[in-house]
């Protein structure tokens, strides 16, 4: 499945990333979180060598005396000003501190996982019971992933594009550019990374086994990640980013359940994202469901906390004995749904505030 860094997008390459440089993530740079980019120019093994000499040419006696007092009056908790000073890796990790405090996981119970989120008062948002994993199970999913198998030729471009980078694929639907929409993609990127962080507790606690050491001859034409099936990566989070997506786009929030009955071009997408992973034979339909009811929920709670929305879902893939196909249809008709009201007394801080109204401004509407 899928963490590849603070980008968060599907690959192994390990957590020191900033957006990379593939697809729509442009040039930000892979230096991690210490923002070591220089402020143009080539740099290289001679810059500082160079510095030396151009300082011993042109510098003046100093004594050490300061040539500015900067003003000592500390900004405001949170504020935009300071944020946006900050270079890329920094500005990824206060976003990704704020964020971690927004959801979090129950995994109390060794069949079921809770996401959860103090903007609920710790209700949960998403209800995840493991796939019984029996005979039966596995029978009915690799019956279904030999037919998806036909399908490999058609869309080996987009399994291996998607392999490490999803976001191009919303891309090719909005606008999505590091000048024109960065704060969007600021957006897009830290929810990424979030969803990354919680997937990946939720595969390690269900440690479903991969199809391939279920059978040799489902062959996937990826090698197969070294962690848990159960749910995907994949589709856990090009769900919450059609979430995101959408609701950028419209300019409010969104109910995840009705963009997936209105069939709307973001859910179609997280939708053949999710499955073009069954495709390449590394997961299973039932993956793909659990992780888009995930992604779904967690996406809708981002979303309706900046919003500040009264409310937000609840989510459901409680169906153990579930042996069945994974679409659009079918995901239309599986999770159980409610609302629960977001508790009053938590509000985003200010920088994620100016972060959404920025993003949502970036795109046009009549």
């Amino acid at each position: 499945m899928a963490y590849s860094g603070t980008q968060g997008t599907q690959g192994t390459q390990g957590t020191q990333g900033t957006q990379g440089t593939q697809g729509t993530q442009g040039t930000q740079g892979t230096q991690g979180t210490q923002g070591t980019q220089s402020a143009g120019g080539a740099g290289g093994p001679y810059l500082a060598a160079a510095l030396v000499g151009t300082r011993d040419g042109v510098a003046r006696h100093w004594a050490g005396a300061p040539a500015v007092v900067p003003a000592i009056t500390p900004p405001p908790a949170g504020d935009w000003d300071a944020f946006r000073k900050m270079q890329d890796g920094p500005q990824a990790a206060v976003l990704d501190y704020e964020l971690s405090r927004v959801v979090t996981l129950d995994l109390s119970n060794a069949m079921a996982a809770r996401v959860v989120s103090p903007l609920t008062g710790g209700a949960a948002v998403a209800t995840l019971t493991r796939p019984a994993c029996d005979l039966p199970f596995y029978t009915a999913q690799l019956a279904l992933m030999r037919s998806y198998a036909d399908l490999r030729l058609d869309r080996m471009a987009e399994i291996q594009v998607q392999a490490g980078d999803i976001v191009s694929f919303f891309g090719a639907q909005g606008y999505l550019d590091w000048r024109a929409t960065r704060r969007t993609l600021d957006l897009i990127y830290a929810l990424l990374r979030l969803v990354g962080r919680l997937e990946m507790r939720v595969k390690m606690h269900f440690d479903v086994p991969r199809p391939v050491a279920v059978s040799p001859d489902v062959q996937p034409v990826l090698q197969t990640p070294g962690h848990g099936a159960w749910p995907s990566g994949h589709a856990a989070e090009a769900f919450a980013v059609a979430v995101l997506f959408a609701s950028l786009q419209k300019g409010a929030p969104v109910v995840a359940a009705d963009e997936v009955a209105a069939r709307s071009l973001p859910m179609r997408l997280a939708a053949r994202i999710a499955e073009n992973r069954t495709v390449a034979g590394v997961h299973y339909p039932s993956d793909s469901m659990a992780g888009a009811v995930m992604g779904m929920a967690i996406g809708e709670l981002l979303v309706n906390w900046l919003a500040g929305s009264a409310d937000t879902a609840v989510l459901g893939f409680d169906l153990p004995a579930w042996r069945g196909d994974f679409d659009l249809s079918t995901l239309q008709a599986t999770p159980t749904v409610a609302r629960i009201a977001r508790t009053a007394y938590l509000t985003p801080p200010p920088v994620l505030t100016s972060l959404w109204n920025i993003a949502r401004d970036e795109w046009p509407r009549a």
